[in-house]
Parts: C-alpha cells; structure tokens; sequence
C-alpha cells in the first residue's frame, strides 16, 4: 500500500537477524532477560560532518555533534554500548578538527539547561499552590 503512493518512494520492512532489529536509529538486541538498546549506524556511514574550521554559522556546525549527545541522552542505552557510541563520537569529532573536550562542554550545557528547567518548573508550581492555598 505505501509503495504505490509514489514510485520515488520505497518502505521496506527489516527482519530480525541474529536476534538484532535495526529500526529507525536503534538496534533492539534481545537477550535471555532483556532488550538491549544501541544506535543504529549503517554499514555505508561515515564520520564526516561539518569540520570545526568551516566558514558555517556555529550552529550548524555543532549540530551533528548535538544530535549525537541527544541520541545518547535520549534513548535507554545500556553502558557498553554507550561507551561504544562515545569512542565513535569522539573519533568522528577529532577527525573534524573538533576538540573531544567540545562533547564535555555540550553535555554541561545540557545538564544545566535541564536543571533550569526543573527549578522553574518547581518554582511554578510553588507559586501556583501557594495563590491557591491563599
């Protein structure tokens, strides 16, 4: 049905291998006990992304470096394969003429802007209940 919406289009459907389903940007391992979550990173993939000394708007060039801590960040990822993603990360950073100590800065920014948030978010609701209880 969704290949005759348009010829430019093809959906395919993944099966399991070796217990591994590759789906969107994860790979699912299942294991006797358990789901283990990874990035998904095509066989085809390389490590070039913006490099540090490109004459683009910083955002730009940081965003592949922000989607990479997001995707660590986000999904449920056990240890050794978050190591894993991390070495990968950073050698894609360094080959980009990127410091590793960039990966340290993003994800201190994050944590802070989380906190932030959460302060905020208690501070609003301190103020909401305080003019009710009033």
């Amino acid at each position: 049905m969704f290949n005759s919406i348009s010829p430019d289009l093809n959906f395919t459907l993944e099966q399991e291998q070796n217990n591994e389903l590759n789906f969107v940007d994860l790979t699912i391992k299942k294991t006797k006990n358990k789901l283990v979550f990874d990035i998904y990173r095509k066989p085809t993939a390389s490590d070039n992304i913006i490099p540090n000394d490109s004459c683009h708007p910083s955002e730009k060039i940081l965003s592949a470096i922000l989607y990479f801590t997001n995707s660590l960040n986000s999904y449920d990822i056990d240890r050794p394969e978050k190591l894993g993603v991390m070495e990968i990360t950073k050698q894609t950073i360094s080959n980009n003429k990127f410091h590793t100590s960039v990966l340290n800065r993003i994800r201190s920014n994050k944590r802070n802007q989380t906190q932030r948030i959460k302060q905020k978010d208690k501070s609003n609701s301190q103020t909401f209940k305080n003019k009710h209880d009033a």
